[in-house]
């Protein structure tokens, strides 16, 4: 990785996980002190009046946090294998965080948190609560488009998180992520909403249309996690950081709680959450219509008159649905759905990230050298 680039990683952490022993853990790479250079400590001079009235000012996140962590879990994953004499064997795969959501044991994580590279399922699951109790846990669902998954443990006595409206979140106000990072069980930190309405797409095929920036110190293993209100009510479900290969860099995103109970609701009622298609699907490298020797070429390869517009997203592929229906073809460019202007494959899929069956969308495209409309209804994408 080129110096200085930036990355957008998940906060699971993969591999072997944190030891239960401290003096496993290299705290060189938190940035320790040179112990070359002596630490110079001004006892003599008083705080200021300036910097006393500044840190009356700031809130106490004490009530926060009291009311937060008794509903935050671990949780750690778990990999089956046989070695090479036959033998089986149980070790950790990863870790995370989890937000407890009913007192009868659900539980929302990510999914990368209990995945494998977002798809294979780990084979045990492991969760420890706020009392320091452990219990296995089994996955009632899980959404890769959204990284969300639904666990379900045997307890009747859990805490569950009060939730706020992550619609009311404002620019500027405080927030508090609680999670597991680096194996640290337990742990909170404080920040405020830098941004709202962040669309993402991760390597996991994960794609958030409205994600929350954070600059509220977030690092591996806080996926998963909580990020709350002030009032300690749960706004968002932490889930990636943007990082170089110097580490966290306070920009941490947070997939909105409305977005989360949509997706939990339709897992616990479907088994799986619910999408709507057109039926179609769009090349990976449509920016390439900014070339003007590249919209001669598919001008010539459909016959057509009229060169296609130079932003839209080629579609390579159409199947059986809406979009067959109303004489969409492959080599067509897709300008606008619902007046968006669609100038790249991106746009494309964070448009329909969200989309619900029934759904209807007005779809403008180029076609054979024409320039056309047709309001679609979406279908189930599972379906």
């Amino acid at each position: 990785m080129k110096a200085g680039s930036v990355i957008l990683v998940g906060l699971g952490l993969f591999g072997t996980v944190f030891a239960a022993s401290l003096l496993a853990f290299n705290f060189a790479n938190l940035g320790a002190v040179n112990s070359k250079a002596p630490i110079i400590v001004n006892t003599n001079s008083a705080p200021t009046l300036a910097a006393q009235n500044a840190a009356k000012s700031l809130p106490d996140f004490t009530a926060a946090a009291e009311q937060i962590l008794p509903s935050i879990v671990s949780i750690t994953t778990l990999a089956e294998g046989e070695n090479w004499f036959g033998e089986r064997f149980v070790q950790p795969s990863g870790s995370g965080s989890g937000v407890v959501l009913s007192k009868s044991g659900h539980i929302v994580t990510n999914n990368h948190v209990v995945t494998s590279g977002g798809r294979r399922m780990a084979d045990r699951i492991i969760v420890k609560f706020s009392d320091g109790e452990t219990s296995e846990a089994k996955i009632i669902g899980t959404d890769p488009r959204s990284d969300i998954a639904v666990l379900k443990v045997e307890r009747k006595d859990l805490t569950p998180i009060a939730v706020g409206d992550s619609e009311a979140l404002k620019v500027g106000q405080w927030v508090v992520a609680a999670g597991n990072p680096l194996g640290f069980e337990q742990t909170i930190s404080v920040g405020i909403v830098s941004s709202k309405g962040r669309p993402l797409k991760t390597d996991d095929y994960a794609i958030f249309v409205d994600g929350i920036q954070t600059d509220a110190a977030i690092n591996q293993g806080n996926s998963g996690g909580a990020l709350c209100d002030a009032q300690g009510r749960l706004v968002g479900i932490n889930t990636m950081i943007a990082s170089t290969d110097q580490g966290s860099i306070g920009i941490g995103f947070a997939i909105p709680v409305n977005r989360v109970q949509e997706v939990v609701d339709e897992i616990l009622k479907f088994g799986a959450a619910r999408y709507g298609r057109i039926g179609i699907a769009v090349r990976s490298d449509s920016s390439i219509l900014g070339l003007s020797q590249i919209r001669d070429r598919l001008r010539r390869q459909v016959g057509a008159e009229k060169e296609p517009p130079s932003q839209g997203v080629i579609v390579s592929q159409v199947y059986q649905g809406p979009a067959a229906e109303a004489g969409i073809r492959p080599l067509d460019v897709i300008t606008k759905i619902d007046g968006k202007l669609m100038t790249s494959t991106e746009d494309y899929q964070v448009f329909m990230a969200d989309k619900k069956p029934g759904q209807t969308l007005k779809i403008e495209y180029w076609s054979r050298g024409e320039t056309r409309s047709a309001n679609l209804t979406l279908v189930d994408a599972q379906l």
